[in-house]
């Protein structure tokens, strides 16, 4: 299927954190979507491509926040999501093997029937495995299974010149792995599934980000059974789930760290350390809350325009220097900084630093910039980026070894020697593009330490980034996760994300703007069963339903309302397998909610 109205064509390029305006405008442009469902049909599309001197662009879910997708040519966007068929389970072995368009979401569903699960899967549950591939790795469990590929017995892989399976054994294994779909497009997965067991999560405050530093270090290292996840939540990242708790209770102002057994054999042994370290226990209803929060990391994003930040990889006897340095980083300028950090292993953990901005504000393009000099100060702690993209081009030997990155360029020059494949990034650089970020990288080293010229003048410009209130009908708020197209009815029946809530929200701010809609796009708003399905999933917490009223009101006085359009809609989306599937686990799963939070 292909997909070339030029809205949907914005809309697909859009990914969960925007590259800034003055970038995107002035990139190539994607001349259409392709969807394809089977090998034959990616390898068409590179004949395509080839013929018609055009790149290609793999994308997943598009939940990649380093302009993974960004076109620095002109290029086909190839959405892999279709790809996403089960192909073999082995419920003995605990193995099973997949077209990698598959979404976690969908994936960890399936091996529930079964009561097993898996290893680990990333915050955006709502990504898809290929992408994950493509461009981390590392989430929810690592701490005690390290990084997906270490689950992961093999691969199929398209490259232009060939197709090849690629174990975990082979040398070649590890650089399509985080290489952000450049070496060739992963189609299928083999992975290794466990059996399903019961977490218990434990919520600790402490009074200083060093006290709390020093206990995750401890129980990293101390318990004889380990917990399967640990994470680091500063003072600052609780205030903003303190918003979603809409002041029925709250976390205390403290810095918390969350601690995830499945084996309680060291509980008492925990319990002992949080005494001895002076720790405190939360209620288990905040501890249920923060725990369920996981797959919401941008939540956040409901009260403000738009988050930047920087995730890196740290080694963990830095955190606490890190804090410091940021912390005050964040006041000389005026940016309420906020950080979270999930181990990996003993010795490193994956930081997560955000803060508020406003695309609207000239304030915007200078957070951009210190977005650059956060970096700086997580280099100056021992720390290396956790992706590329576009964004982070200038960091590329800091996160890959030269060794590595000579291996790349020749593997990248035998698989793709037309350099189709996402082209102009890590291991092809564009020059004009690689050139101006480099020189804005450099430039930001200025501002790590706190320029005491800009320091004022900035402050100013952030005073209220922190006392922002959202419309109800505010698009912006939208995450653009991603995770509404997991369970929309309409998207099942259509297969373009223009009907999805992300889609709607992105066609309502064309709306608000004052730009028109083709007819044939509108008639796509009123595809719609209020089914809820988008709300309970929503990575901003929206109310959508009062949107889509409004929406709908809009798209009415403009262009009519297609109601035998709908009345076939309705039929065809309500008979669908799919919809009745998702009802059904979904009331399941908001009843056990329930449950956990029933006290907030």
């Amino acid at each position: 299927m292909i997909l070339d109205s030029s809205l949907e064509v914005k809309l697909y390029t859009k990914e969960s954190v925007e590259l800034p305006n003055i970038l995107k405008n002035r990139l190539p442009r994607i001349q259409f979507i392709s969807q394809p469902e089977s090998i034959d049909d990616i390898q068409e599309m590179f004949s395509y491509a080839i013929k018609n001197k055009l790149s290609i662009i793999p994308r997943g879910a598009a939940t990649y926040g380093m302009g993974g997708i960004a076109p620095l040519r002109r290029s086909i966007m190839a959405d892999l999501t279709h790809l996403n068929r089960i192909l073999d389970f082995d419920e003995k072995k605990k193995t099973i093997y997949f077209e990698a368009g598959l979404r976690w979401w969908d994936l960890k569903n399936f091996l529930k029937n079964y009561s097993l699960d898996l290893y680990t899967y990333p915050t955006s549950l709502f990504s898809t495995v290929g992408g994950w591939l493509s461009t981390g790795g590392y989430g929810v469990n690592s701490f005690a299974y390290g990084h997906i590929s270490n689950l992961v017995d093999s691969i199929e892989i398209i490259a232009p010149q060939k197709k090849k399976r690629v174990t975990r054994q082979d040398r070649e294994f590890k650089y399509f792995m985080e290489t952000e779909g450049q070496m060739g497009i992963i189609s299928k997965v083999k992975l290794r599934i466990r059996e399903a067991k019961p977490s218990k999560p434990y919520l600790v405050f402490f009074n200083k980000a060093s006290e709390a530093a020093g206990f995750l270090s401890e129980v990293s290292r101390s318990l004889r059974t380990p917990p399967v996840h640990l994470s680091f939540f500063d003072r600052h990242r609780l205030e903003h789930k303190n918003l979603l708790l809409n002041g029925k209770v709250s976390f205390p102002n403290m810095e918390g760290i969350l601690v995830v057994f499945e084996d309680l054999s060291s509980k008492a042994a925990f319990l002992s350390l949080v005494e001895r370290k002076k720790g405190i226990l939360a209620e288990n209803y905040l501890t249920a809350f923060l725990w369920n929060e996981r797959y919401f990391p941008f939540s956040v994003k409901h009260f403000h325009p738009s988050i930047l930040g920087c995730e890196t990889i740290l080694p963990l006897e830095n955190l606490d220097h890190y804090l410091r340095k940021t912390r005050k980083f964040g006041k000389n300028y005026g940016i309420p900084l906020s950080t979270e950090a999930t181990l990996i292993n003993e010795n490193e953990a994956v930081v997560f630093t955000i803060f508020p901005s406003d695309p609207k504000k000239i304030i915007h393009f200078v957070h951009l910039f210190l977005t650059y000099s956060l970096t700086h100060i997580t280099s100056k702690c021992g720390g290396k980026p956790y992706g590329i993209g576009t964004w982070n081009l200038p960091l590329l030997k800091k996160k890959f070894s030269d060794t590595d990155i000579k291996e790349y360029l020749r593997l990248k020059e035998e698989l793709d020697p037309l350099n189709l494949l996402n082209p102009a990034k890590s291991f092809s650089p564009d020059w004009r593009i690689a050139y101006f970020l480099k020189m804005a990288y450099s430039m930001s080293a200025l501002f790590s330490n706190g320029n005491p010229f800009f320091k004022p003048f900035l402050k100013i410009l952030s005073a209220n980034l922190d006392k922002h209130k959202r419309s109800l009908f505010d698009p912006e708020a939208c995450a653009n996760c991603g995770a509404c197209i997991a369970v929309c009815p309409a998207y099942f029946t259509n297969r373009s994300e223009i009907v999805t809530a992300k889609g709607k929200l992105f066609l309502l701010k064309r709306m608000l703007n004052g730009s028109s809609i083709p007819e044939p796009v509108a008639e796509n708003i009123f595809l719609c069963l209020h089914c809820h399905l988008c709300e309970y999933v929503c990575q901003s917490k929206l109310k959508l339903m009062p949107v889509w009223d409004k929406l709908e009101a809009i798209a009415e006085k403009t262009s009519g309302r297609p109601e035998e359009k709908i009345d076939e809609f309705i039929k065809k989306a309500e008979s669908h397998p799919a919809y009745t599937k998702l009802l059904d686990f979904l009331s399941n799963s908001s009843n056990n909610n329930h449950q956990e939070i029933k006290n907030v």
